[in-house]
């Protein structure tokens, strides 16, 4: 079965809806706009789906302003909640609009998207929706210390890390990278449909200028 939803982003997110634009023709609905590859959004896998390792597809349509705004869009998807995560990416991101006689038009975008769960079936994933982001000790970045930091826990099946260890490093990098792993949120390993306690390995690459660019952590 397959679930129907339009406009949905706008309401989960409490802004105001857009009302639809006035009908236009057939040849200028078939324009298609470009996802603006500099500042588009961050799809989410649904934690409910991935939590069960559920796999999936969301098609969307929306119409794209001349101005590269998404706005009117409708999914169809596998799940509900795919839907809204296709939606939620569409309205957080920039579009470059459709052209006709070099100026910017009114257009559409349409895509299918994938959401695939397999392959990680029988590990831990963490929650990163659930958990806060790594924070980059001040004395570490002020004195330019920076290295890479591997640590390996033991997740039960509520999610929650346990007899984390980390690999050699600068010990103030060492515990910021533990303070992270332990106290995430997890989503469990599962085996035939249930969860199971079993180990995460992850890492955290401490960059010195990685704490006002938000990259540099996994």
């Amino acid at each position: 079965m397959h679930f129907s939803r339009s406009g949905m982003a706008l309401a989960v997110f409490g802004l105001i809806a857009v009302a639809p634009s006035p009908a236009h023709s057939d040849d200028t609905a078939s324009v298609t706009a470009v996802l603006d590859p500099s500042h588009h959004g961050r799809l989410v896998y649904p934690p409910a789906e991935l939590e069960l390792r559920h796999s999936g597809t969301a098609h969307i349509v929306c119409v794209i302003t001349k101005d590269g705004q998404p706005q009117s869009c409708e999914t169809s998807a596998s799940a509900p909640d795919f839907a809204l995560a296709a939606e939620a990416y569409a309205y957080s991101s920039k579009f470059l609009p459709a052209y006709q006689d070099s100026k910017p038009i009114e257009g559409r975008w349409e895509k299918t998207i994938p959401f695939e769960a397999r392959g990680a079936a029988t590990l831990p994933v963490v929650d990163h929706e659930h958990s806060p982001r790594p924070y980059y000790p001040d004395f570490a970045n002020d004195r330019n210390i920076t290295g890479r930091v591997a640590v390996t826990c033991q997740v039960d099946t509520a999610g929650i890390a346990h007899d984390c260890t980390a690999s050699p490093g600068p010990e103030i990098l060492r515990r910021a990278s533990l303070a992270y792993f332990t106290l995430a949120r997890y989503l469990p390993a599962m085996k035939d449909g249930q969860p199971i306690s079993a180990p995460y390995h992850g890492n955290i690459n401490w960059e010195s200028d990685a704490k006002d660019r938000n990259d540099g952590f996994r």
